[in-house]
C-alpha cells in the first residue's frame, strides 16, 4: 500500500487492520496522526448519532415551516429534502454539545451541517435565482468565474464559522445539492464522507473551501466539474457511487 492508496481508504473504513499496519510502515510522513484524527472523528460521530431519531421529526419542520414557503400542494418530491434538513437538524444538535471536530477538514463539515439545519426551506426552493444577484454576490465574496452555467435555486450570504459563507442550493437528477463556499478556509483538504444520512464533500477551491451536502452523491461529481469549467479549469471525474 503507498501513500495514496492509505489516504484514499483512510476515507472509506479507518478502521480497516490494513491502515493500522501501513501507520506503522510510515507509508506516508503523517499516517500515524491522520489514522488517529480519522478514528476521533469516528467516534465522535458514532456518539453524536447514538440517539433516537423522533419518527415525526420532518413533520414537525413541515409545520414549522411559514405557509408561503411552501407550495399548495407539499408533494411527495418535497418529503426527501425535508427528512434529510430535519435530521440534519438533529445532527447538529448533538454535534454541537458533543462533537469537537480534530482538524480544519471536519470542523468545517460540522458547522456547515449546523448552519444548513437552520435554512431547510432553502431545500425545497426551485425559482432559478436571478444572474444579476449571482454576479453581484460572487463578486463581494470574490469569485471571479463565469456563473452563467451555475444554475442556483437558493442563494444567500450566510455566516459559517469566523465569518460570512456563500450558502446556496443548485437542483440535481438526485435532489438539491448544497453548496457552501467559505473564503479564506486555506487548510481544508479533499474529503469525501458521510454523517448518517448525509452525503459530504469538502474541497480546495478559489481562495477558500467549498461544502457539498445531499442525500446522495451521484451528483457531486457533475457539480464539482460545472464549477470547474466556471473558473476556466475542466477536470475529468467520474460518476458518484451512493
Amino acid at each position: 500500500m503507498n501513500c495514496s492508496d492509505f489516504q484514499r481508504r483512510l476515507l472509506i473504513d479507518p478502521r480497516s487492520p490494513e491502515l493500522a499496519e501501513a501507520a506503522q510502515a510510515r507509508v506516508c510522513d503523517d499516517a500515524a496522526t491522520r489514522l488517529t484524527e480519522a478514528l476521533a472523528f469516528e467516534h465522535y460521530v458514532e456518539a453524536a448519532l447514538a440517539v433516537a431519531v423522533p419518527s415525526n421529526l420532518a413533520d414537525r419542520v413541515l409545520a414549522a415551516l411559514p405557509a408561503d414557503d411552501l407550495p399548495a400542494r407539499r408533494s411527495t418530491a418535497l418529503r426527501w429534502p425535508l427528512a434529510l434538513a430535519a435530521s440534519l437538524a438533529l445532527i447538529a444538535l448533538v454535534t454541537t454539545s458533543v462533537v469537537r471536530a480534530p482538524n480544519a477538514t471536519h470542523s468545517l463539515i460540522a458547522a456547515s451541517v449546523e448552519h444548513l439545519s437552520h435554512e431547510p426551506y432553502a431545500l425545497t426552493r426551485s425559482a432559478v435565482v436571478p444572474q444579476t444577484l449571482v454576479d453581484r454576490m460572487f463578486t463581494e465574496a470574490g469569485l471571479k468565474l463565469n456563473s452563467s452555467a451555475l444554475a442556483l435555486s437558493y442563494l444567500n450570504r450566510c455566516p459559517l464559522k469566523q465569518g460570512l459563507s456563500l450558502h446556496m442550493v443548485m437542483p440535481a437528477p438526485e435532489g438539491p445539492v448544497t453548496v457552501m463556499y467559505v473564503p479564506g478556509e486555506q487548510k481544508v483538504e479533499r474529503m469525501d464522507t458521510r454523517l448518517d444520512m448525509v452525503a459530504v464533500r469538502t474541497l480546495p477551491f478559489a481562495n477558500g473551501a467549498m461544502v457539498f451536502l445531499a442525500e446522495s452523491n451521484r451528483d457531486f461529481d457533475r457539480i464539482e466539474n460545472a464549477w470547474h469549467q466556471a473558473t476556466g479549469e475542466a477536470l475529468a471525474l467520474a460518476a458518484g457511487s451512493d
